[in-house]
């Protein structure tokens, strides 16, 4: 089964015109849902014809898979523009790029993020056959409800450290997914330059303040996210 999902995905991502991926976002006012491991056993969205989808590859945490990517990718790969995001948070490791001492922890917090990363790319490749590398732009979920440092320049080095491995190792766009209120709580001051950000807690698909609303001072908002409770689903816009 994970083999048919992965071969149908594939052929829609050779299917899809060119333009689909140029600008590694979704054009404004688009709209479109994110799902993930919750929404295992429940299918994908039905209740409108979305214009973009973002999948969760982990499982709420790093190095803990979804288990339903596979079923849920071509979903996503159907809308024209599919995402993806990954859950980060805290930790350290000597595996990874940078040779650290062992007292080095903003050096090993930095491979902990690179690592999270690498694992989540290589995890989605292998449940879509390689089609998700096809895919322009991911996303870090960073929240409060994962566990984080106390110290927010030990998280940025984390955070850096994912960036890092979306853009130089895999040449993929890759933005921050949070609010203003964790963002500050978890990163402090830290504002990565160029990095684009989708904000939770919009008050419905029409709220346009939410697009001016960014994560950092001086963030360029993507889009934007409404969980819409009659539905019981994210909803999201592109801004």
């Amino acid at each position: 089964m994970l083999a048919a999902a992965a071969a149908t995905a594939a052929s829609l991502l050779a299917a899809l015109p060119g333009t689909a991926f140029a600008a590694g976002t979704v054009p404004s006012q688009y709209v479109g849902s994110d799902i993930s491991w919750p929404q295992c056993g429940g299918g994908t969205p039905a209740d409108r014809a979305y214009q973009f989808g973002i999948l969760g590859v982990t499982g709420g945490q790093p190095f803990s898979p979804n288990p339903c990517l596979a079923g849920q990718f071509p979903w996503a790969v159907a809308t024209n523009y599919p995402e993806f995001y990954i859950n980060l948070q805290y930790g350290e490791t000597n595996n990874g790029p940078l040779h650290c001492s062992g007292q080095d922890t903003g050096c090993l917090a930095y491979n902990y993020g690179y690592e999270t990363a690498e694992w989540a790319a290589q995890y989605a490749s292998s449940v879509t056959g390689g089609a998700s590398n096809n895919v322009p732009m991911w996303w870090l979920d960073v929240e409060t409800e994962n566990v984080w440092a106390g110290d927010p320049n030990q998280n940025s080095y984390v955070i850096q450290g994912a960036l890092d491995w979306f853009q130089r190792t895999m040449n993929r766009g890759v933005g921050v997914y949070s609010t203003s209120y964790q963002w500050g709580e978890i990163a402090g001051s830290y504002a990565p330059p160029g990095v684009p950000n989708w904000v939770a807690g919009a008050s419905a698909l029409d709220d346009g303040g939410s697009c001016s609303a960014s994560l950092w001072p001086g963030g360029q908002v993507w889009a934007i996210q409404y969980l819409n409770l009659d539905l019981d689903l994210d909803q999201d816009v592109g801004c």
